[in-house]
């Protein structure tokens, strides 16, 4: 599931939805940019700990490194288009979400994005020069429809400590930390932390921070060859035997069970 931060991809959502679920439904981060494109159907998204709803003709883009879970019900139709987190596209630096109304601009970022499909697929040469000239088209349409906000979702202000929480979050949650050491850094309580959390993303920051380490968990045990007891180090356990217990609390399953399941691509 190795991936290179250079690189653009195109995939459909029905296909993206035969990876294993726990992959994009729960709380993770990605070195590339993602933009996803909803056609059709409808389902809820978390970008840095903050949950909304989306339905047809959405677009959600989460730059590279920040937390995201993403639903994906049967019934949706779309693309998820993958951008290298390269400055000279002019990608936005900040998450957005916006419901597109206006019927040229829904194609034209159909067209772009399938003709960077088309570029991936025919290899031809050149092909490296041609996908960062649509990058930066698609780099535009975004800037224009940020510009138009005419379907925007607007955050709460009391959101702007759960997107600090996130941060945090993403940047330590190796360390071994608990929620109060990050309302501490924050400088409020570990009450208030959970309440506005809970507010934002129907889950207390506690049930936020195991949804992150335990993500993080199964990817090393599916995609590393890492024993248990070097991914509770990596992790953050006192020891392998706590690490352990502490995943299959969250999963249901060993370490060792969950790494033996059969994978499903």
């Amino acid at each position: 599931m190795a991936e290179s931060p250079r690189s653009f991809s195109v995939l459909s959502l029905g296909k993206l939805r035969m990876q294993e679920t726990w992959r994009l439904e729960h709380l993770h981060s990605q070195p590339r940019h993602r933009l996803y494109w909803v056609t059709r159907g409808q389902g809820r998204v978390t970008v840095n700990c903050i949950t909304r709803g989306y339905g047809p003709n959405t677009a959600i883009f989460v730059p590279s490194g920040a937390q995201m879970a993403l639903e994906l019900p049967s019934q949706l139709q779309g693309l998820e288009l993958c951008l290298p987190p390269e400055a000279d596209l002019y990608l936005p630096q900040a998450p957005f979400h916006l419901r597109i109304s206006n019927i040229e601009a829904q194609a034209s970022l159909t067209s772009h994005v399938e003709k960077i499909e088309r570029e991936l697929a025919a290899r031809a040469p050149a092909m490296e020069r041609a996908l960062t000239g649509y990058g930066l088209l698609v780099s535009a349409w975004m800037q224009r429809e940020l510009a138009r906000a005419e379907g925007s979702i607007l955050r709460e202000r009391t959101h702007r400590l759960v997107e600090l929480y996130a941060e945090k979050m993403e940047a330590q949650f190796r360390s071994g930390r608990g929620v109060a050491d990050y309302a501490e850094a924050l400088q409020v309580t570990p009450t208030h932390l959970s309440r506005v959390c809970r507010d934002a993303a129907g889950r207390p920051a506690h049930a936020l921070l195991v949804e992150r380490i335990m993500h993080e968990a199964r990817r090393l045990l599916r995609d590393t060859d890492m024993t248990g007891r070097e991914i509770a180090e990596t992790l953050g356990f006192s020891s392998a035997a706590y690490f352990t217990r502490a995943f299959q609390q969250a999963t249901s399953h060993t370490p060792s069970e969950f790494r033996a399941a059969p994978r499903r691509f």
